[in-house]
């Protein structure tokens, strides 16, 4: 199998896995409206994107180096996304002053 194949395999497992997590998170919690929640979930799937494909950017050149290193660049990102909800959810809490 070639080099491009596995990587195409291995986008299609992490895909779901980093999009469906943030997602349900995002829509299942929190105290937003309709609407907030729409643009949050928009948001929010921008961001998986971005992280994600950041991630195979740094992944696959460091899969040369060591598996490891790149197993974990991927792990690493699979929590942006989840900081991106925690930071966002801070901003809109109601200040008690």
């Amino acid at each position: 199998m070639s080099d491009t194949t596995v990587w195409v395999i291995a986008l299609a497992f992490y895909a779901p896995i980093h999009f469906l997590g943030p997602a349900l998170v995002g829509f299942l919690t929190g105290q937003e409206t309709a609407q907030q929640r729409r643009q949050l979930l928009s948001r929010v799937f921008i961001d998986c994107l971005l992280s994600m494909l950041a991630a195979f950017a740094l992944a696959v050149p460091l899969f040369k180096i060591g598996p490891q290193y790149a197993a974990l660049v991927l792990l690493a990102a699979m929590f942006a996304p989840y900081l991106y909800i925690w930071i966002h959810r801070r901003r809109t809490l109601p200040s008690d002053a």
